[in-house]
């Protein structure tokens, strides 16, 4: 367990999302960024799949959708998805820079186990995006 958790401002939702993504099959994490973040990849990829963000202003679980690829608008038509999974529009909680490769889902959103079986598909789809485009490390 990392010891970065304890900088989250919300760090039981934190930690209940970080037991997840590390049990989930091949998934590693890097908690040597500064400041209050936690990236999560697969072995053997390029790029990070996921990334806990615990800065004042974020307190999100955000999927990099199209890693690598900050053009790419798939990230807004998830997080519409995403958003009426939740019942919740990003734009009302938070008010931070929103990339269109990335979906950002507010920790509070998150509180129950319901919340994570339910965006369990697009965690599985930023996952899986790597591969399908060829981001692996050989």
């Amino acid at each position: 367990m990392t010891c970065k958790l304890k900088e989250f401002e919300n760090s039981i939702i934190a930690e209940h999302l970080h037991r997840a993504l590390i049990k989930m099959d091949g998934v590693e994490y890097d908690d040597s960024a500064k400041g209050p973040t936690i990236g999560y990849r697969l072995s053997r990829q390029t790029f990070q799949f996921a990334t806990l963000h615990g800065g004042k202003g974020y307190q999100s679980l955000i999927l990099h959708m199209n890693p690598g690829n900050p053009d790419s608008r798939i990230g807004i038509e998830k997080q519409r998805e995403v958003q009426e999974v939740l019942d919740f529009d990003i734009v009302s909680c938070r008010s931070h820079l929103l990339k269109r490769h990335e979906v950002y889902i507010p920790f509070e959103k998150l509180d129950c186990l319901n919340a994570l079986v339910c965006i369990q598909p697009f965690i599985n789809e930023a996952m899986e995006v790597q591969e399908k485009e060829g981001r692996i490390v050989v």
